[in-house]
């Protein structure tokens, strides 16, 4: 952990004081932090997850080219897995999430191994999950994860989406840069330029993980159509519904 995000976490635990409500006067956003965000309830799917989590969290494989500055330098899977993917309690939170908003389809951008998308394919196997721009040396791990969790409604794409003809209307986006801004905010401003589709929500992981990743947030959450932003730290979560009261928190999670 660098001493940035050290510091950024000391003061995030020293100031979150959002938490089980506390201090939301919105009738909507008290319901969805205590009923879906911090719901602590099960789920089937939960098990599914949890055992490829497990599996991947024992095994000892290197994946080369796990790194943007030295490409021929393999990486154990599992510690690619905790830097690119979500760990299993904001998965299950995307979950519960989608499950709540139920969106027209899920955009997943960014160089995640395949955990996230299980969280996001699970929530309704019957909503369409594109992921687009993994690293290409993860997307074998990926579609093993896929194929062993039993998942069908997951498309793989390499590269970025054409975004003048990606479906982003009530759409739930999930990018995940944390170790690459300048490629998290070309997504955003793709997405930020497109006048007539805004997704329901955009969840971008790692917002903490630098001063740039700060400000790309920021940014993001002054744009008119993002109603209700929400910071836990490791994740922003941008909620677009139009008839919200625009507001932004800082939740203990």
């Amino acid at each position: 952990m660098s001493l940035f995000r050290l510091k950024r976490q000391i003061s995030y635990w020293l100031n979150a004081r959002h938490r089980r409500g506390h201090g939301i006067h919105s009738p909507y956003l008290f319901g969805l932090l205590t009923n879906v965000i911090e719901n602590d309830g099960n789920y089937y799917a939960y098990e599914t997850i949890d055992g490829v989590w497990a599996s991947l969290m024992r095994s000892n494989v290197k994946v080369p080219g796990s790194t943007s500055t030295h490409e021929d330098v393999p990486e154990k899977l599992k510690l690619l897995v905790r830097r690119f993917d979500l760990l299993p309690k904001y998965g299950k939170m995307l979950f519960r999430l989608i499950n709540e908003f139920q969106p027209k389809n899920i955009v997943c951008i960014g160089p995640v191994t395949g955990m996230t998308s299980l969280y996001l394919a699970k929530a309704d196997s019957r909503i369409s999950v594109n992921h687009y721009d993994g690293k290409k040396e993860l997307l074998p791990v990926t579609k093993y994860l896929l194929e062993t969790a039993e998942v069908e409604n997951v498309t793989i794409h390499e590269g970025l989406p054409d975004f003048s003809s990606l479906d982003m209307e009530d759409a739930f986006v999930v990018l995940s840069y944390p170790e690459d801004p300048v490629r998290c905010h070309e997504v955003i401003q793709n997405i930020v330029r497109n006048p007539d589709e805004k997704p329901k929500v955009i969840v971008v992981n790692g917002i903490h993980q630098s001063q740039e990743m700060e400000e790309i947030w920021s940014e993001l959450t002054t744009n008119e159509f993002v109603r209700v932003s929400l910071d836990f730290f490791t994740l922003g979560l941008a909620i677009c519904l139009p008839d919200l009261q625009k507001e932004n928190f800082v939740i203990r999670y």
